[in-house]
C-alpha cells in the first residue's frame, strides 16, 4: 500500500504540470484565436490518460488502504465526519477529485466535438481550469493544518 501511496503522490506532479500545460495551451489559444492543432489534441490525451491512471491507483488505496472505506467501517461515518483529517480522505478528497476527472473528460470530449476552434479552445480552458482548482483545493498538502507528518511528500 505504501508503493501505491508514495506512486499517487509522485503522479501528481506530473499530473500538474500537464494540466497548467493544457489549460495555458487553451487560454491562448483562445486569446489568439488560434488553430487547435494536433499538439492541443495530444495534451487533452496525456492529461486524460494520467487522469484515468491516477483514479486507478486513487481508487485502489480508497477500498484498500488505511484512510477510505476501511477507516470508514472501523470507527464509523460519525467518528469519521468529526475528524478533519480523515473526513479529508474519506470524502472530501476522493469526491472533489471524482469531479475533477469528469471536468476533465468532459472538457476534452467537448473540446473535440466544437464547431470552431476558438469554441474547442474555449471548452477546454473552462472544465480544464476548474478541474485544476479542485485538484489544487484537494490535494492533502503539508502545509494544511494536520497533514505535515504524513511523510510521502
Amino acid at each position: 500500500m505504501e508503493t501505491l501511496t508514495i506512486l499517487h503522490s509522485v503522479l501528481r506532479w506530473l499530473l500538474l504540470i500537464v494540466l497548467i500545460v493544457a489549460v495555458y495551451k487553451a487560454f491562448t489559444g483562445m486569446q489568439n484565436k488560434s488553430a487547435f492543432t494536433d499538439s492541443d489534441n495530444k495534451s487533452g490525451l496525456l492529461l486524460t490518460i494520467l487522469t484515468d491512471s491516477q483514479l486507478i491507483i486513487g481508487l485502489v488505496l480508497y477500498f484498500m488502504g488505511p484512510w477510505g472505506l476501511k477507516n470508514i467501517q472501523n470507527q464509523g461515518m460519525a467518528v469519521v465526519m468529526k475528524d478533519g483529517f480523515q473526513r479529508f480522505f474519506a470524502v472530501e478528497h476522493i469526491l472533489m477529485m471524482l469531479i475533477a476527472i469528469v471536468l476533465i473528460h468532459v472538457g476534452r470530449a467537448k473540446s473535440k466535438k466544437a464547431n470552431d476552434d476558438v469554441a474547442k479552445h474555449k471548452m477546454a480552458f473552462w472544465f480544464y481550469f476548474i478541474a485544476l482548482v479542485l485538484i489544487l483545493a484537494s490535494i492533502p498538502w503539508p502545509f494544511r493544518a494536520g497533514f505535515e507528518s504524513l511523510g510521502w511528500y
